[in-house]
């Protein structure tokens, strides 16, 4: 049985989201990274860059959403949630989860947790202002589409996941309206499943 370790609302959550959407068995495990358990030596056998997510597999563990969504997606091809491979969707696919992790998802964190020395107004400002030029890039993108792709896949599930960081108060009245953002983010809280699992992230996430 796979075994997804995962921090509530963190990027992982794109990992659970994809896993409940497979239908894979598969087993969540809640690492509190508010309490550090991280870095704690048990989770440091599984994944000794102390990061989730971490993915134990029957073959090893797997680290990297960008590595672990596309794993999944592959071992429930049935699901339909990414394109065969060899395709040129495929490669799209794997353009845009890397756009998500490299650029995205870096530019959130810089926002949200600045790094000693890089924590001044202007470092904030710019950071912000990276947040805003990929939302406005991926906005432009879903003009007119429901999707990333020409179907839904786990790129969406990403994208969602990062998406929902737009509540953090680092954020708060300091982003542009991204109507289409907007309207892509509404459409997948409507799918029970995902409303099932944020349910739970919810109370995780209030038990730190």
């Amino acid at each position: 049985m796979l075994r997804l370790h995962h921090a509530p609302m963190a990027c992982s959550l794109a990992s659970r989201f994809a896993l409940a959407l497979s239908g894979l068995p598969h087993e969540i495990v809640v690492v509190r990274t508010t309490r550090g358990e991280q870095k704690a030596p048990a989770y440091l056998q599984i994944n000794p860059r102390g990061k989730v997510p971490a993915l134990e597999t029957g073959d090893g563990v797997l680290t990297e959403s960008t590595a672990i969504l596309p794993y999944i997606a592959d071992l429930a091809p049935a699901s339909g949630l990414l394109p065969p491979v060899g395709t040129f969707q495929r490669a799209q696919a794997q353009s845009w989860l890397s756009f998500l992790s490299s650029t995205l998802h870096a530019a959130l964190s810089a926002a949200m947790f600045p790094p000693p020395g890089c924590d001044s107004d202007a470092a904030r400002d710019a950071a912000l202002e990276r947040v805003a030029a990929a939302l406005a890039d991926i906005d432009t993108r879903l003009d007119g589409r429901d999707h990333l792709l020409d179907a839904f896949s786990v790129c969406d599930l990403y994208l969602l996941t990062f998406l929902m960081w737009r509540a953090a108060p680092a954020f708060a009245g300091r982003l542009p309206a991204y109507p289409n953002l907007d309207r892509f983010q509404q459409a997948l809280l409507a799918r029970p499943e995902l409303v099932a699992i944020l349910g739970e992230e919810m109370r995780l996430r209030s038990e730190v």
